[in-house]
């Protein structure tokens, strides 16, 4: 049986310390400012983009890289002896990177033909995505087919959850994920909402004036999901403010204590090119 090598978009929050743990290759994403581009996690570490997202005052953007990026991708694990692959991208609706990695796998099997290339829209991203990602690679490192593996992680997808709080809501306007009109509002009267991202999309879970009273919601959402499994995983994100990662991580000290496995992760660039500076984000999942 062929082992299965799994891979990620950056988008996935997979760093690259955590990639070398479970076997799990990147692809990643472009990182453009006005004057330079930077090859996310690669060229432009979490600390050193949200250094210079502080800095910038012009249009920050993100981009996919090439098909020839994908196909290297896939060539140098072809070399290392792998011939199965699970690639898993951030949802359609936030980016074209799984249109790529689609054509990239076609032009690849064509001339490979012992090749077999499945991939998965988590139809999400970041710390939620992470999930079924490592997931996958723990059936891989178990010796579970291509088969099993795709289709577990598809059972796997439906765990998937993200909330959180942004520190104001221009990035995400910036970014085309919010309405100008409501970021602008919002800040006006220190409107502080508790987002949800799921099927693609942002949803509004919780009107809060003020950040202190959101945070304590998305406490009291997080201690309520953790209750919800026998044992869980509990992942808290910071993009570029980890004191708010130690805040949190105190509000949440027993649930933090008694979970199987506690991740705690900077967000990566190309997600926080949309997040802004100071946005927490958390996620909790079922621990097999």
């Amino acid at each position: 049986m062929n082992k299965v090598k799994i891979i990620a978009d950056s988008g996935c929050n997979v760093d690259l310390a955590m990639a070398k743990q479970y076997n799990v290759s990147i692809i990643p994403f472009n990182i453009s400012f006005e004057d330079e581009s930077y090859i996310d996690l690669y060229e432009l570490t979490s600390v050193e983009f949200f250094e210079k997202f502080r800095q910038s005052e012009g249009r920050v953007s993100t981009s996919v890289p090439s098909i020839g990026s994908g196909l290297r991708l896939f060539e140098d694990n072809y070399k290392e002896g792998y011939r199965d692959f699970l690639v898993f991208t951030i949802g359609k609706e936030f980016s074209g990177m799984h249109q790529m990695m689609t054509l990239a796998a076609r032009d690849f099997i064509s001339s490979h033909h012992d090749c077999n290339i499945k991939l998965i829209d988590t139809r999400n991203l970041t710390i939620a995505a992470i999930y079924p990602v490592l997931m996958a690679a723990t059936y891989a490192e178990a010796g579970d087919s291509l088969d099993e593996i795709y289709e577990k992680s598809l059972a796997n997808l439906k765990y998937q959850n993200i909330y959180g709080v942004a520190k104001d809501l221009f990035a995400l306007a910036r970014g085309g994920r919010l309405p100008k009109s409501i970021a602008r509002f919002a800040n006006l009267i220190s409107f502080s909402p508790v987002l949800k991202i799921e099927e693609g999309a942002f949803h509004l879970v919780k009107k809060t004036t003020g950040k202190k009273k959101a945070y304590q919601e998305l406490t009291k959402i997080i201690k309520d999901l953790c209750k919800s499994y026998d044992r869980y995983i509990l992942v808290i994100g910071g993009a570029g403010d980890l004191d708010k990662v130690d805040i949190m991580k105190e509000a949440l000290k027993d649930e933090v204590e008694g979970a199987g496995l506690y991740l705690e992760l900077e967000i990566t660039p190309v997600i926080g090119v949309h997040t802004g500076d100071g946005a927490l984000l958390c996620s909790v999942f079922p621990l097999e």
